[in-house]
């Protein structure tokens, strides 16, 4: 069930629905490619405008790039002698903050600087991350269930909230006003930041790959292993779009592992496990376009999994994948 506000919602997930998927037959390519990382990365995050991407690279710890330049401006760890294996890293919305996650060892960094500005040790290891827009919160997901609400600039936690099983996704809201989080079992939960009551709660049958909040606060989207893929909507508490993976036509294997709202929250672009990008319009509820990461290695069997989505102007779109490559995207 979901429930906002204490009041219990409508039943989601088990209600027929009327979506009619539409969009391109031939997925088109990216118009541009830059590589990051020659092994991979184990994750990747894109600021809101697309300008700045942070990669925690397989072979050389962590560096922030600058996009379209293709200009790696610091490369950071958390030790000085070798390079780190981060699990997970984040960068805020307006570009001005990143963060690093080694197990339960977490590191916010200074853009501008290059400078780390502080380091927590937390309770459990670090199984996502997600910054606010204007970097003033950062929320991590771990494994003991729990996700904790850093202020950065009073530099502590200031929140924890309580999950039933092992985070695995998280988001904030842009106005700084909802906490997101999915767990290992597939439930998804929504707490308000200011009280931390729980605002909103559906569940999915596999874990929690990738959760998002629009920028308004009204729309929420969560995915789950093997497909399942749903826009929930915040006001009324039902269920705006289902997304799953089946009914857009991709493989039955694939997962959605990455979600964006645009600004305007007209559309949302979601990116799966195979490297497909879809965008859909919320108010047609339709895909209304469809792209192809390329692989590095066109004849070699190496996935492409992307890892974050941003809307560049122009109607560009820029991703990042786990073949250490970024990609841009036009309509």
């Amino acid at each position: 069930m979901i429930r906002a506000r204490k009041s219990l919602f409508s039943v989601l997930l088990v209600i027929p629905l009327f979506l009619l998927v539409s969009g391109c037959s031939d997925l088109t390519p990216p118009e541009k490619t830059w590589s990051l990382a020659t092994q991979g990365h184990f994750d990747a995050a894109i600021s809101n405008d697309g300008s700045m991407t942070l990669i925690a690279s397989i072979n050389h710890g962590g560096s922030l790039w600058r996009l379209p330049q293709h200009e790696r401006i610091y490369n950071w760890n958390h030790k000085a002698d070798g390079y780190s294996l981060f699990d997970h890293v984040a960068i805020s919305g307006n570009g001005l903050y990143g963060a690093t996650a080694e197990q339960g060892s977490l590191t916010l960094w200074d853009t501008t600087t290059g400078q780390s500005i502080n380091f927590w040790a937390l309770p459990a290891n670090i199984r996502d991350l997600a910054f606010s827009a204007d970097g003033k919160l950062l929320l991590a997901g771990l494994s003991n269930g729990t996700a904790v609400l850093i202020n950065t600039a009073q530099g502590k936690g200031v929140r924890t909230f309580t999950a039933d099983d092992q985070i695995s996704s998280v988001s904030l809201s842009d106005d700084n006003t909802i906490a997101m989080a999915g767990t290992r079992v597939g439930s998804v939960y929504l707490w308000n930041i200011a009280d931390g009551d729980i605002r909103g709660q559906w569940s999915h049958d596999n874990q929690v790959r990738s959760t998002a909040i629009s920028p308004d606060s009204r729309y929420a989207f969560s995915g789950a292993q093997a497909g399942s893929g749903v826009i929930v909507d915040l006001i009324s508490g039902k269920l705006a779009m289902n997304i799953d993976i089946n009914r857009g036509g991709d493989i039955a294997a694939a997962t959605y592992t990455t979600a964006t709202f645009s600004k305007d929250q007209a559309l949302l672009a979601t990116g799966t496990s195979t490297g497909k990008l879809k965008l859909w319009d919320l108010s047609s509820k339709q895909a209304v376009a469809d792209w192809e990461a390329t692989k590095r290695n066109a004849w070699k069997p190496s996935g492409v999994s992307l890892q974050d989505i941003a809307f560049v102007t122009g109607g560009k779109l820029r991703a990042i994948a786990s073949n250490g490559l970024a990609y841009e995207f036009s309509r």
